[in-house]
């Protein structure tokens, strides 16, 4: 028999991860890749990256079907970019320890 899910019979702990997985879903951005800085040379002669000093810039990266994508990050972008990829690890993160609880759950459904 399925048995309805309630709020109630949750502890406190996985009330509050609930709580965080709800917040960071309806209020954030969440972006699932990895961040790529690079240092690159512009080409232009007279510029200071001849001399060493390499322009930095940021991509996003992931894998989709099989193939590497990558896309350049603007500079007024960035913080939002970063943000919104710590956002979704946390989701990951928060996610992981709601299911570790529903595995001891069951586990301990089963020993009894």
């Amino acid at each position: 028999m399925k048995e309805a899910f309630s709020r109630s019979k949750l502890s406190a702990a996985e009330r509050d991860l609930r709580s965080r997985i709800s917040q960071l879903l309806h209020s954030r951005w969440l972006l699932q890749a990895t961040l790529a800085p690079r240092q690159r040379r512009c080409g232009k002669p007279n510029c200071r990256c001849t001399r060493g000093q390499l322009h930095a810039s940021l991509y996003v990266v992931r894998s989709r079907q099989g193939r590497w994508r990558q896309l350049y990050v603007p500079q007024h972008w960035e913080s939002r970019v970063r943000q919104a990829v710590a956002d979704y690890r946390q989701l990951q993160h928060l996610l992981e320890e709601v299911s570790g609880l529903e595995w001891k759950r069951l586990r301990s459904r089963r020993e009894q």
